[in-house]
């Protein structure tokens, strides 16, 4: 074996082990950095891992009950928190259950026409597409009033509550174009429930509130009636000013300003 021939044998061979000693040295660091963040000796299983965990922890709130509630009761003596706070809960659910069957008349009474709208729009966006949207296994962990806001004409008290549900959509063919059937979606739904305090300084810009007639059950589409122009049934006060569900949003809780 002539001298060239040895010295590029050598000179492979020290590569080699080079890059044997840089692929172990790489991957004892990967490994070490895989114990430190995961507790596992894989990266892959440990991201895996911390994903399934994430998607399986509850969000949190603005807890702001206990500083809301006596403003709001000062104003509202007889405003019933925790039936509210079971309403809102169970408007959550009918919005899940409307949105998934594609049917308004799955939400709960005391929901407003505006409302029942947005919802309406939802399922006219998903059927435009051929898709259909599903909640699954849904849990309610938490839930807090995060804001309460009055404007002169209308009061809103702003429940947050933290969910978990498989959140997916399907197309026509039952493949999931978004979403996880296998992972579980945490996220914020934000509810508002509107009392209208002034009916004078709110004119009609707010009929989609849904007043009802308490007689023939036809909407009442000025809030400033004294009389139903179905029935001629009079209205009181204390059916024009009501409680009532005026939206439903999912929040981004990184994003959420205040």
């Amino acid at each position: 074996m002539n001298t060239g021939l040895l010295i590029q044998i050598i000179i492979i061979a020290a590569v080699v082990i080079l890059v044997v000693v840089a692929v172990l040295i790489v991957r004892n660091k990967i490994r070490n950095f895989s114990r430190q963040m995961f507790g596992t000796d894989s990266l892959v299983e440990g991201y895996k891992n911390q994903t399934h965990e994430y998607n399986e922890t509850p969000l949190s709130l603005h807890a702001m009950t206990d500083i809301y509630l006596p403003q709001i009761l000062r104003d509202f003596p007889e405003f019933e928190y925790e039936a509210y706070k079971n309403k809102a809960e169970s408007l959550l659910r009918s919005y899940f259950t409307a949105v998934s069957t594609k049917k308004t008349s799955a939400l709960t009474e005391e929901c407003s026409l505006t409302l029942k709208n947005n919802v309406q729009g939802i399922i006219d966006g998903l059927n435009a597409k051929n898709e259909t949207k599903f909640f699954d296994s849904v849990v309610l962990h938490d839930i807090q009033i995060a804001r309460y806001v009055k404007d002169g004409a209308t009061a809103t008290i702003f429940f947050e509550i933290s969910t978990g549900c498989y959140n997916y959509t399907e197309d026509e063919n039952g493949n999931v174009v978004s979403g996880s059937k296998e992972e579980k979606k945490q996220a914020i739904y934000q509810i508002g429930l509107v009392y209208v305090q002034d009916i004078d300084k709110v004119g009609n810009h707010l009929e989609g509130l849904g007043i009802n007639c308490p007689n023939c059950g036809a909407p009442i589409k000025n809030l400033g009636s004294k009389f139903c122009e179905y029935c001629g049934t009079s209205i009181s006060e204390i059916n024009i000013r009501a409680w009532r569900f005026n939206s439903v949003s999912e929040t981004n809780y990184r994003q959420r300003p205040y």
